[in-house]
């Protein structure tokens, strides 16, 4: 209907655009870094620093990643994480198996493969009643007393302790405490056993599998879970419990079995549940919405080396902890129910003689006392039982490649408490409920590397943050290289920065490399980048500096010391942990197009000192070398004073405030035009190109983000060969608006008389 409008007044019109702005969302930095736990190489959103904790673990200042994310993530809505983990893993040669009455007591791991000061490689213990003697193969120079008895001041931890990092040639990385006690006047010996091999990357810790009741003589294979963290943290941090186990049919019931699935605490204790998650009366029929994996969720993703991504299973993850992993359906009959599983790995890889010398996993049998008024007690893996359960912890270390179950059997209701999936459910139900462990979580990492930052003895470009980034093919290197490749897919991840702290160009140019080639591919997000070490000198910034020729990445000169608020002590931090964060502020305070330096946004929030309290000329070299200073002004702070981009050509995208400008500009116009591709080349969609981006850039301008703008999208770009060719053509001219990086103020001295009106 045509307007019509005649006499004076207020007259509003709405016009709906909202469906051509419908991709965009909140976008934030990319940080690629190790930690502690969480999933490897996995891109991950998080919004909010309880989620990353919840994730990733507590910040505790173990790597410079959590300190640069809590950080942003004060002055930010959401960040991007890419928790760089091992690759290839490590192999121990040789270690040495003390025997104590024909079972293994413990097991000594070299820390510098050989076990040189104590002579171990090639040698013996003998002794009895639980205390021995090691004769190394150089002499008796090199023998050692020891106790396979915990009471003992001389016992296996006491004398080699039981930390990678310890002081000691050898750590004690398997002791079966009950075990040994349990023969203290039995002779020892010794074995050396096969070189233990982990040679693979992190990888998540899993349960074994879940197997059925006997049915015809079988034992049928059903699910696992797997958690969604990588690492050997996750062996030990949850286990889950099955209860509440109906046979198909009971009481009126499904054609399938129903049970419960219980996440708990690893530490909590069956009259204390710490329970994290409970999925209630879930079962085995895929055509269920109660089956399992619908339920609780089997989906996770795979990223190879080049970032291809792989999708794997059909269901999202409910649960925020575990996977699970189900047998194909029809591998097991309709009538089969969770009623045990299959054995436990050993912890240690033996020769085929000594497989038997490993003390087995010890079940308990709790819930067979249960009662329908008390069925508190779980069956299987014992975690309480004393003594037994420091044994049992011994297999939730990481497992070698080629160790096997050993003498590890299968639990089963029907096997070691003998009774059926028969039965009143009244009575029964109650005792069916079993308790899983986790094995095979990994790290991918040799645990004698120290964890290396800034100042400490280990901290070289062989050990950035326990990462061997010496060379493009150093095994860190290529860690950081698949983190970096797994983000560079802009279709799938969604980022304007990145940041990779502890990396630095002097002392890691191959992988900080990587991370400068993959945002120039993308050209959406911006690199802070360390291109200098902590103690390097101005002369060794610059030098590095003036190598590289790109808008898409800025450097910071010194590094900074901050407040550890988990110590209360000082750390040395590079800039990228703390720079973050000061852009988040300035695009909250501001806009993307205003420079994050100078005392009014780019006041480093946290920071104490500086490494390097740089003077006027000092920063002017600085600049004039693409080399932002971090300045100390007193009563005023430590402030970035300096906003260029590592361009060499004097232009417009030499400042960062302008290449930020442009990255914000492209991703809202091209993520709004997405929404035309496919309609007609013809004025109407022109015009719905142009009712957006017109308002959008005519808003920025009024922001002080440009000083003129054109976009051009008609018949004069848009020609006949043009749109024959399928193609809608649209230009867009700019002129951003410059900072005032330079105030010159010319005082004149005028004689007496002079008039001020001339």
């Amino acid at each position: 209907m045509a307007e019509r409008i005649v006499s004076p007044g207020v007259f509003t019109r709405e016009n709906d655009l909202s469906f051509l702005s419908q991709g965009i969302g909140e976008i934030g930095a990319a940080f690629i870094g190790p930690l502690k736990e969480g999933p490897a190489f996995v891109p991950t959103i998080v919004t909010t620093q309880s989620e990353f904790e919840e994730k990733f673990g507590k910040v505790d200042g173990t790597y410079y990643t959590e300190y640069a994310v809590q950080n942003y993530l004060r002055e930010a809505g959401q960040a991007t994480i890419v928790r760089v983990a091992g690759i290839g893993g490590y192999y121990q040669a040789a270690p040495l198996a003390i025997v104590a009455g024909g079972k293994i007591a413990g097991v000594l791991y070299s820390t510098s493969n050989g076990f040189q000061n104590y002579g171990f490689t090639g040698g013996s213990a003998t002794g009895t009643s639980g205390s021995f003697v090691i004769t190394g193969a150089t002499g008796s120079a090199t023998n050692v007393s020891a106790s396979t008895v915990t009471s003992a001041t001389n016992d296996l931890s006491d004398v080699f302790g039981e930390s990678p990092l310890g002081p000691k040639e050898a750590y004690t990385y398997v002791y079966f405490e009950n075990a040994a006690n349990s023969l203290p006047t039995a002779s020892i010996s010794s074995i050396v056993l096969p070189t233990q091999v982990y040679t693979f990357d992190a990888q998540p810790a899993q349960t074994p599998m879940v197997t059925s009741q006997l049915i015809s003589g079988v034992r049928y294979d059903l699910f696992k879970f797997v958690t969604l963290g990588d690492g050997a943290n996750y062996n030990t941090k949850f286990k889950v419990g099955i209860s509440n186990v109906k046979a198909a049919g009971e009481d009126g019931g499904t054609d399938y079995s129903t049970f419960t699935v219980t996440i708990r605490s690893y530490s909590d204790i069956d009259k204390r549940k710490s329970v994290v998650e409970t999925f209630n009366n879930v079962n085995l029929d895929p055509a269920s919405p109660n089956f399992i994996a619908r339920r609780m969720g089997d989906s996770y993703i795979t990223i190879d080396a080049a970032g291809k991504i792989t999708q794997n299973g059909d269901y999202a993850n409910k649960s925020k902890y575990v996977r699970v992993d189900v047998a194909i359906a029809g591998s097991y009959p309709i009538s089969a129910a969770p009623f045990g599983h299959a054995a436990y790995i050993n912890p240690i890889e033996t020769a085929a003689g000594d497989v038997t010398k490993v003390p087995a996993v010890v079940y308990q049998t709790g819930s067979a006392a249960n009662t329908a008024g008390s069925p508190i007690y779980y069956s299987g893996f014992d975690f309480e039982g004393e003594g037994v359960s420091i044994d049992n912890a011994q297999y939730l270390k990481p497992i070698p490649n080629e160790a096997v179950s050993g003498s590890n059997v299968v639990f089963g209701f029907d096997s070691q408490l003998s009774y059926q999936m028969t039965g009143s459910k009244a009575v029964d139900m109650v005792k069916r409920q079993f308790v899983l462990a986790f094995q095979q979580g990994f790290d991918g990492t040799n645990p004698i590397t120290p964890i290396a930052k800034a100042g400490d003895a280990n901290w070289n470009n062989a050990n950035q943050q326990g990462f061997n980034c010496s060379t493009s093919a150093a095994s860190g290197s290529a860690a950081y290289t698949k983190a970096i490749n797994a983000i560079s897919n802009p279709d799938e991840w969604d980022i304007n920065m990145v940041v990779t702290p502890g990396l630095n160009y002097q002392s890691h140019p191959a992988a900080v490399q990587a991370v400068i080639d993959m945002v120039e591919d993308r050209q959406d997000a911006f690199y802070i980048a360390e291109f200098s070490d902590y103690d390097a000198t101005i002369a060794d910034v610059t030098e590095k500096a003036q190598g590289v020729d790109s808008n898409y990445v800025g450097t910071y000169y010194p590094w900074i010391k901050t407040i550890d608020t988990n110590t209360n002590k000082l750390t040395i931090v590079p800039p990228s942990v703390l720079l973050p964060a000061v852009y988040a502020s300035n695009d909250r305070l501001a806009a993307e197009w205003f420079a994050p330096a100078g005392l009014n946004r780019g006041g480093i929030t946290g920071a104490v000192s500086v490494l390097n309290r740089l003077t006027h000329a000092e920063r002017d070299t600085l600049y004039e070398n693409k080399v932002n200073p971090i300045a100390a002004f007193p009563g005023q702070g430590i402030v970035a004073f300096g906003q260029k981009t590592l361009q060499d050509k004097a232009s417009a995208l030499d400042r960062i405030n302008v290449r930020r400008l442009l990255i914000t500009m492209k991703k809202f116009i091209a993520s709004t035009s997405r929404y035309l591709v496919f309609e007609q080349n013809t004025s109407t969609t022109r015009t719905r190109f142009l009712n957006t981006v017109n308002p959008y850039l005519e808003a920025i301008q009024q922001r002080q983000g440009l000083y003129a703008f054109k976009v051009v999208m008609d018949e004069t770009n848009n020609t006949p060969d043009v749109i024959d060719r399928n193609v809608l053509a649209g230009q867009v001219f700019l002129q951003p608006a410059k900072t005032a990086e330079f105030i010159v103020i010319d005082f004149n001295i005028l004689p007496t008389g002079a008039s001020f009106n001339a």
